[in-house]
Order: structure tokens, then C-alpha cells, then sequence
């Protein structure tokens, strides 16, 4: 019984991280469009909903958030670049 509640709670916080990470790369992905486009009031919010993301995730475990390529970059992890 006890087994079970704990693979469950397991499985939720995978999920989480799941959607988060999700949702970070989406962000990313906004942001550097905005970037691109020099909407920078848009970008500026972006890149702080982007940190609050990688805040969250930390939170969850993954404290471990990687490398970035440089420092307007977003960690590894998000951006799907491998090092």
C-alpha cells in the first residue's frame, strides 16, 4: 500500500517536471522570437518568466539545471542542446 502511494507521488513529480520543462521551452522559444523580432519589452518578461520556470524546476529536484551557452541562453536541459 504504502509502495503504491509512493510510485504515485513519484509519477506526479515527474509529470510536473514534465510540464515545466515543457513550458520553459516554450518560453524559450517565445522569447528568442521576440528577440528576433527586437520586441524587447516582451523578451525583457519572457526571459523573467523563463527564470521563475527554472526556479520551479529547481524546486522539484532538478537542481542540477546544466550549462548555458552563453549567459542570454537558456540551460541545456530546456533548449535541447546537448554539450
Amino acid at each position: 500500500m504504502a509502495s503504491e502511494a509512493l510510485e504515485q507521488t513519484i509519477e506526479e513529480a515527474v509529470d510536473r517536471m514534465q510540464e515545466l520543462t515543457s513550458l520553459a521551452r516554450l518560453v524559450t522559444y517565445a522569447r528568442d522570437s521576440a528577440k528576433g523580432l527586437e520586441i524587447e519589452f516582451s523578451a525583457y518578461c519572457l526571459d523573467l518568466t523563463l527564470g521563475s520556470l527554472v526556479e520551479e524546476l529547481a524546486k522539484c529536484g532538478m537542481s542540477d539545471l546544466g550549462g548555458t551557452d552563453h549567459e542570454n541562453q537558456s540551460p541545456s536541459f530546456i533548449s535541447g542542446v546537448s554539450h
